[in-house]
């Protein structure tokens, strides 16, 4: 008799047949992660974003913008020069450099609601790195969750989940 090694067919049909299935019950997982994931990096990547703005107003004695616009193609950019808008490339930036962060590093992510004031943006002052006048919040969403950072007249800066807890962030 002669020993052979190796699968048969039906071996292999068998152990591809359970790897789809498992393929298949795990994605939706993997997608639900995916979109959490880039929730909390869009709104951690605004979080500094506005905190860089509060820094460059106290450091360079210069009044900070940070321009936001809401929707499916969001961005929130800072401007030492005023009022500026964030989709528009290279016109929103500080010291010469452009500061954006927007929907094409996070396309499962849209922003809900914003509540600054006019123009959708907010000023932090040369003096203290205040927002007074500006404060105001921004609702981030993945179609399931949301997380809002809020910015006060004082300047801070947090975040908090809407609804229940989410990722590490208290319920607002």
């Amino acid at each position: 008799m002669q020993n052979l090694s190796g699968l048969t067919l039906l071996e292999l049909l068998i152990t591809l047949s359970i790897l789809v299935l498992l393929i298949s019950l795990g994605s939706p997982a993997i997608n639900s992660i995916q979109k959490h994931m880039q929730l909390k990096g869009a709104v951690q990547s605004s979080y500094f974003a506005f905190q860089q703005a509060r820094v460059s107003a106290i450091t360079k004695n210069l009044d900070v913008t940070v321009a936001m616009r809401p929707g499916e193609n969001w961005c929130a950019a800072l401007s030492d020069s005023g009022v500026c808008d964030c989709t528009i490339p290279k016109e929103c930036s500080l010291d010469g450099v452009e500061y954006k962060v927007d929907s094409v590093d996070y396309r499962f992510v849209s922003i809900d609601k914003v509540t600054f004031g006019e123009d959708n943006i907010a000023v932090f002052d040369a003096n203290r790195g205040m927002a007074i006048g500006h404060a105001g919040t921004v609702v981030f969403t993945d179609g399931d969750r949301q997380l809002k950072l809020i910015l006060s007249n004082m300047g801070r800066v947090r975040i908090c989940a809407v609804g229940s807890s989410l990722g590490g962030y208290e319920a607002c």
